[in-house]
């Protein structure tokens, strides 16, 4: 009997580590010869009392109700168990942690890193020792697993990657093969700097003119052409366009309010007509481009000029915005029509060629620039779910540009005959 006491052992175990092994004389429980030979006695004597037909149904009870008998530190409560559970106790126990995005690196292709998120425990200590004080009064030697009750974290990684979900990317193409080419280039890749990596809060409005600022040598804007009240001109910040336009399909196309946009006078080769936004900022005039946050959450933008995937030799502008998901497998996208096609004017125009190089005299007159037809477009946002068009279109703008009169050169001399 005193080598079944002390061969009882009990480890305390959690997620593979053991914190402690029990025995009886680690919980303080002895048992003397005299308490079992009590014991014996006692069970010996449950199946002798009465007539042989009592004694015959009190063995027959045993198969469904086993007899118990305990010693007189049955109720036993160890104080060193508890002390052992108050050292237990702080290792088990801890507080949930939440998911949290650490950064946002708008230059990585996964421009997103994370903390994952980690449930919390709280062990019970009491229940477990009272288990465990079951098993050693049953003799049940082993393993003791800690089982704390676990506390979910309020916010997981898989919620948090729903509100950095990718809603758009737009990419128009990128004219390289042009003597200025190099200054365009240069001025989209500068406008982009200034709001790459830009976090829009919700109700915040983004100003393209604010945040890109003026477009002067001063400010680091290279010379290229541009367009300037319907005309192609020589100018600094060219292709800056490039860069708002590109902006404004991907604003509209991750689902949100735009405040205001105007567009060319006239046909862009970057871009169908009805889906671009000039901008332009002198001291005296401010086109703006300017979109809100609309949504619940940030709005996350990355801009880039990058090669394309078609080509090595073309380049394209990127820009890419993330936030609240728009629902699984829903997209938008742009569509524009030509509603109507205005004929240009008959009459010609003139330009007067001071120098001569092109025509002398007034009689005489050279085709600068064809005649243009005037359009109106109207542009629609689809929303798109799995490749199928969802809802009917939302017409979101009717542009007019304006058809355009033949220009010609025409001399100052008069012929002298």
């Amino acid at each position: 009997m005193e080598e079944r006491i002390n061969s009882w052992n009990l480890a305390i175990t959690y997620h593979g580590f053991t914190f402690t092994n029990l025995n009886y004389g680690v919980l303080g429980i002895t048992v003397s010869d005299q308490e079992i030979q009590q014991l014996l006695n006692e069970a010996w004597l449950h199946t002798r009392k009465g007539t042989i037909h009592e004694q015959k149904a009190a063995i027959e009870a045993l198969a469904d109700t086993p007899l118990k008998l305990y010693t007189s530190q049955k109720e036993l409560q160890s104080t060193q168990l508890v002390h052992i559970f108050s050292q237990i106790a702080p290792y088990v126990n801890a507080n949930p942690v939440d998911a949290a995005i650490v950064e946002f690196r708008p230059d990585e292709a996964s421009p997103f890193t994370f903390i994952d998120e980690r449930a919390g425990a709280v062990l019970d200590s009491q229940a477990a020792m009272d288990e465990i004080m079951e098993m050693a009064a049953s003799g049940q030697s082993g393993t003791y697993e800690l089982k704390p009750t676990l506390i979910p974290p309020k916010v997981t990684r898989a919620e948090l990657e729903n509100t950095v979900a990718l809603l758009t990317t737009i990419q128009t193409p990128v004219e390289t093969g042009k003597q200025d080419s190099a200054n365009r280039i240069h001025n989209i890749r500068l406008s982009f700097s200034k709001f790459n990596g830009k976090i829009l809060k919700p109700g915040e409005t983004f100003s393209f003119n604010n945040i890109v600022g003026p477009r002067t040598l001063k400010t680091g804007f290279a010379e290229a052409k541009e367009y300037a009240y319907g005309n192609l001109v020589d100018g600094v910040g060219g292709g800056v366009c490039q860069a708002s336009t590109t902006l404004y399909q991907a604003a509209v196309t991750s689902g949100l309010s735009i405040v205001k946009r105007y567009p060319h006078s006239g046909k862009i080769g970057y871009t169908e007509m009805g889906q671009d936004a000039t901008v332009y900022l002198t001291p005296d005039r401010n086109l703006d481009f300017q979109f809100k946050n609309t949504s619940a959450g940030d709005i996350y933008i990355t801009a880039h000029v990058k090669q394309a995937r078609t080509s090595s030799k073309k380049l394209v502008a990127e820009i890419k915005m993330y936030g609240i998901g728009l629902g699984d497998g829903v997209s938008y996208r742009l569509r524009s029509e030509t509603v109507q096609t205005i004929p240009p004017p008959i009459e010609k125009k003139y330009e007067d060629d001071q120098t001569g190089l092109i025509v002398t005299y007034t009689d005489e007159e050279k085709l600068k620039t064809k005649a243009v037809e005037g359009y109106v477009v109207e542009t629609y946002l689809e929303k798109i779910k799995n490749g199928v068009l969802v809802e009917q279109p939302k017409l979101i703008s009717s542009d007019t540009f304006p058809p355009k009169a033949a220009v010609y050169y025409r001399g100052v001399t008069k012929r002298d005959f």
